[in-house]
């Protein structure tokens, strides 16, 4: 058995150090239009919504101890936009757009101590001009210092308008753009000396305290120049409290960043990293054998936190995301601790396992700042040589631990972890230890047993050891996290493991009591409503532009806000202004919506100015109108386009399209049946016979114009043939398998879950599953051909069936016409390969 041997000697521990060695626990990074349904959470179900925030902030041993915001620019910042606070020199700056500064608002009433940070991603519209050359390879020198204060004010007015808003003061700012790789030197230490001695501000703000606020930089990605640079440079390591970087667990070639946290008590952090991807209770069903572990697992990202430590003395660890509340198809999605996509019903799902990996650390020790009295990181008592440095993937058998000590020694925790297929047994040698003669209990959490629960082995007490002559052996079993502690939680309601869930089922989004729609929105929001929203709509997600509700003409009316001259400096890159709306279950519809078209900016040609339809969304990585797989587009000249799967299929035209007027666009499609209208005349229709698609969400999109948006109805169409109502992952525990079949985790964004199943024809191959309904769906895109026996509750339902082809996420067969009762499915893999993503049912 592979052993190793910890040495825990308290007169090694630094209580000196401040902050450069307090342990922080984690953080929840609020960016990319990763929060934005949590305001429909809050507003619309909100026992959901505080349910959500205990889970995280909540309690004696909250897991989170920081939120970190992006500063908004109206621009996608890879899977979502984040409102801009200020549009213009002169407006002032609105923290009610968005989630993010209510969200930390409603945090801190949980946790007075949370402390906040502000980083921004690109630079909204009117700061464009001035800060162009920042994507320059040398912005250090080429953004002209008269950009300095216009953006220095965009900082400084929000953060004042979230102390008068909600009466908190950021703690912590960010000066760079995130993920710079050339970092602005000169402006950071300008911004550091305006910040720290303006005096200009409103009546009874408390100006003190603004001064103290402290600098974090430079959030790199990977890159570690920026440390070097500080210890070379004594104004910037003044003025510079502390740094951070994403996803890279190691220090650079000379060490720089342990050197200032040791040498000079800088603050180190995790700046960004993942959450668990794909939740373990479908990872525990995985071919591989990993139970709760294998790559980008939680013990995976336990990993990360100590040799993040270990190696580049990384005291904070913040995920990106922490709550997923978006819809998922976009950039980066399924990885978080919570998934929080359905407002309407307030549907949540809780990461158990991932979840109770982190609190493996956060329940056995204080965290915070040293105002709190946090407990101390333990040098000596840390290692890793887990191999990789973003996903630790390699030499998984290699020691892992983190010992964590209260300033006063009366306590420690040592969290170990073992994501290998083999045991490994620590001894633990306490010594110069008040510590020394109390009992410590053992915690455990690993994958079940066969038959069990997948969450049957999460946080559980082991045992209870008592040192002998001052030693302990803990055994740390294959693919398991252990804390061993003196701390007795042995019957803290907390800390003892209790399955985390929402209170409500995941309803489709209906409206009550009718037949014929499945939603519907004029915006005529109550005063209150709106305005405390920020104007921010209802159930939709901006991946482009800022659509707002205003009032206009007396009614409330949905307004694209960004013209080309307010278009942000990207972070990357960002496509047209574009929203997204509703249930990815929705099939058979028709979006029938009430424009009226921008008739007096001018820009761009006359195509430029357009309204667009999305149907069937349900990816959209690159946060476009046409990553709906049908988009029905027309223009203010009259040009009409229908196009599936981003490719134009059909082409039209309507004479004197009057801008003075509002129009009615519908498109919908029935079956494989499309037709667009405009005003109730049929311009387009379209039969897609090669691949069709079947349900997903609703999309539309505009110019860079003030588009405004009277009504939305998303009707129901062939309701005779039900509507999907749930859907499983196909590692689901309810989806049974037989035979010969490959379960893989841990895989893209585009598929769900991150999960596949693939089947190899065989005697034995079937996968089988229940449900109550009229009919079922099968999803994941055909990477070769294969053949399918269809049985429906005993009964030959499709012998030799050939599923299509498909895309990811979307179905390859469709079974309706069922009887409504309760049906049992076998699907035998008769010929080829067939890989399954996730099922469908139908009522």
């Amino acid at each position: 058995m592979n052993t190793t041997q910890v040495t825990i000697d308290g007169d090694l521990l630094d209580a000196s150090a401040q902050d450069a060695n307090t342990f922080k626990g984690f953080g929840y990074l609020s960016c990319n239009n990763s929060s934005r349904l949590l305001l429909d959470y809050k507003w619309e179900q909100p026992k959901s919504y505080q349910q959500i925030l205990e889970i995280l902030f909540g309690g004696q041993h909250p897991l989170m101890s920081m939120v970190k915001l992006e500063l908004g620019d109206d621009a996608n910042t890879s899977s979502g936009t984040e409102p801009a606070t200020k549009r213009s020199v002169d407006e002032p700056a609105n923290v009610l757009r968005g989630a993010g500064y209510q969200l930390i608002a409603d945090a801190k009433k949980l946790n007075p101590q949370l402390k906040t940070s502000l980083l921004r991603w690109g630079e909204p519209g009117y700061l464009r001009p001035l800060w162009a050359p920042v994507k320059s390879a040398d912005p250090d020198h080429n953004v002209p210092e008269a950009a300095y204060e216009p953006m220095y004010q965009l900082y400084k007015q929000t953060i004042v308008a979230a102390y008068q808003q909600f009466g908190y003061l950021f703690d912590y700012v960010d000066p760079d753009r995130n993920e710079t790789k050339h970092p602005m030197y000169r402006w950071i230490k300008w911004f550091a000396d305006r910040l720290h001695n303006d005096t200009d501000f409103p009546a009874d703000f408390p100006v003190a305290r603004y001064h103290q606020i402290k600098l974090i930089a430079a959030d790199q990605n990977y890159e570690t120049e920026f440390g070097n640079t500080m210890l070379n440079d004594r104004e910037l390591l003044k003025q510079v409290t502390a740094v951070g970087y994403h996803y890279n667990t190691d220090d650079g070639p000379h060490n720089q960043y342990k050197r200032l946290a040791d040498d000079h008590q800088h603050e180190v952090w995790y700046s960004e990293g993942i959450a668990p991807m794909t939740f373990g209770k479908y990872r525990v069903r995985a071919s591989s054998g990993d139970g709760i572990g294998g790559k980008q697992s939680g013990l995976d990202v336990a990993n990360r936190l100590i040799k993040s430590y270990v190696n580049s003395r990384r005291t904070f660890y913040i995920f990106q995301p922490a709550v997923s509340a978006y819809y998922p198809g976009v950039n980066y999605s399924h990885k978080e601790l919570i998934t929080a996509s359905h407002p309407w019903s307030g549907y949540f799902e809780v990461d158990n396992v991932g979840l109770q990996v982190m609190k493996h650390f956060t329940d056995f020790a204080q965290a915070g700042w040293h105002e709190s009295n946090p407990w101390r990181y333990l040098p000596s008592a840390c290692d890793s040589q887990v191999g990789g440095t973003e996903n630790l993937d390699s030499h998984t058998d290699a020691p892992s631990y983190l010992t964590l000590v209260a300033p006063d020694k009366q306590d420690f925790s040592t969290v170990l972890v073992n994501d290998s297929a083999y045991s490994r047994q620590y001894t633990l040698s306490l010594v110069n230890l008040p510590a020394v003669g109390k009992p410590v209990t053992v915690w455990e959490s690993r994958g079940p047993e066969l038959g069990q629960a997948y969450d049957s082995g999460l946080k559980q007490q082991r045992e209870t050891l008592t040192a002998t002559a001052g030693k302990l052996t803990v055994l740390v079993r294959p693919h398991s996290i252990v804390t061993a502690t003196t701390l007795d939680l042995r019957t803290d309601p907390e800390v003892l493991y209790t399955r985390q869930t929402a209170p409500v089922a995941n309803t489709l989004l209906d409206v009550a009591d009718s037949q014929d729609i499945f939603y519907q929105d004029d915006f005529g929001y109550a005063v209150d409503y709106q305005t405390t929203r920020g104007g921010t709509p209802r159930y939709t997600t901006d991946q482009g532009g800022a659509f707002e509700v205003e009032q206009r003409h007396g009614q409330g009316v949905l307004r694209q806000q960004i013209t080309e001259a307010q278009r942000a400096l990207d972070w990357e890159y960002s496509y047209a202004p574009n929203l997204t709306l509703g249930d990815d279950r929705w099939c058979n519809y028709t979006v029938m919506v009430s424009v009226k078209f921008d008739d007096t900016t001018q820009q761009n040609s006359p195509t430029g100015n357009y309204f667009g339809i999305g149907l069937y969304q349900v990816t959209d990585v690159k946060g476009r109108l046409e990553s709906a797989p049908y988009v029905f587009k027309v223009a203010t000249d009259g040009s009409c386009q229908l196009l599936k799967d981003d490719r134009v299929v059909a082409l039209g035209y309507v004479d004197g399209l009057d801008l003075t007027q509002i129009h009615q666009l519908s498109f919908g499609v029935s079956g494989n049946q499309l037709t667009a209208s405009i005003d109730g005349q049929t311009v387009l229709t379209f039969v897609d016979t090669d691949n069709p698609h079947y349900s997903g969400r609703v999309k539309l999109g505009t110019g860079y114009y003030h588009t405004e948006i009277t009504q939305i109805v998303v009707k129901k169409n062939d309701v005779a043939d039900g509507v999907q109502y749930q859907r499983l992952d196909d590692l689901d525990e309810r989806v049974t398998y037989r035979g010969d079949w490959q379960h893989v985790c841990g895989l893209g964004n585009t598929i769900w879950n991150r999960t596949l199943s693939t089947g190899t024809a065989g005697a034995e191959t079937q996968v089988a599953f229940d449900f109550t309904g009229t009919g079922f769906a099968l999803y994941g895109k055909q990477v070769a051909a294969s053949r399918l026996t269809v049985k429906v509750d005993g009964h030959l339902l499709a012998p030799n069936f050939e599923p299509q082809r498909a895309a990811d996420k979307v179905e390859n067969a469709v079974f309706l016409g069922l009887s409504a009762v309760k049906h049992h499915v076998t699907i035998a893999v008769t010929a080829g390969t067939y890989t399954l993503d996730a099922v469908g049912f139908y009522r």
